[in-house]
């Protein structure tokens, strides 16, 4: 009841209603995160957020390949997404063919970034999104549907170096499963996988480390900047 009164308190002050502005997760104008990926697909991108208020922001993400921008709501419980960032554009590899997809978002359970009280060592949350949409795959045309699952738990306060330098920061262990279904008519196929990944977020950065397993290999993602 004390928090929820605390909120409720900071709600009233524009300079502090900034549901948004979560340490593990910063949302201030102007602010860029460089991020360099190596492993089996090496890359470099930025992150900034856009369109701040108390309770959603807009987050962009630069490539070389292009621009994508996810749309993020804010609570007393955390941070979650709300979308996907773009439609029509999706492709993945099937049976050594290409498959377009477009998904929306149905219905999100849980929190991507928790609130600063869950963040200790030994807590855990959750992520759910359920998603729906249509697919091709050459004259083939299906409907989807099923939910993404991400699972965090926090297991180490440790130190963790960086191209940007080095943080103390909290360790997580987090597990993606994915299970959806394809339709087309009278055909139903499943498609079900999961991953591993542990990552490091340090109080008023956010990310500033990533390592993703999945069947095609290893990713690692480094800040290499701040800029603020």
């Amino acid at each position: 009841m004390f928090r929820v009164l605390f909120m409720l308190f900071l709600l009233g002050s524009p300079a502090l209603a900034q549901l948004c502005d979560q340490p593990f997760s910063p949302t201030r104008p102007g602010w860029e995160w460089q991020y360099r990926v190596t492993g089996e697909r090496g890359s470099t991108y930025s992150i900034r957020k856009t369109s701040i208020t108390d309770g959603s922001f807009t987050q962009v993400r630069q490539t070389a390949g292009g621009r994508e921008e996810l749309k993020y709501r804010c609570t007393l419980e955390g941070i979650f997404p709300v979308d996907f960032g773009g439609s029509g554009s999706n492709r993945v590899e099937a049976g050594g063919q290409p498959v377009s997809y477009d998904l929306e978002v149905v219905k999100v359970t849980g929190v991507a970034i928790p609130d600063y009280d869950t963040w200790a060592v030994g807590n855990n949350w959750r992520l759910v999104i359920e998603v729906r949409g249509t697919g091709q795959q050459g004259p083939l045309r299906f409907n989807i549907s099923g939910t993404l699952e991400t699972t965090y738990r926090v297991v180490a306060l440790e130190n963790v170096s960086t191209p940007a330098g080095r943080f103390t920061a909290y360790k997580l262990q987090t597990t993606f499963a994915t299970r959806m279904r394809a339709n087309a008519g009278p055909i139903s196929i499943p498609f079900n996988f999961e991953s591993q990944g542990t990552s490091w977020y340090a109080e008023n950065v956010g990310l500033v480390k990533s390592i993703q397993k999945s069947r095609e290999g290893e990713n690692v993602t480094e800040l290499i900047a701040l800029r603020k």
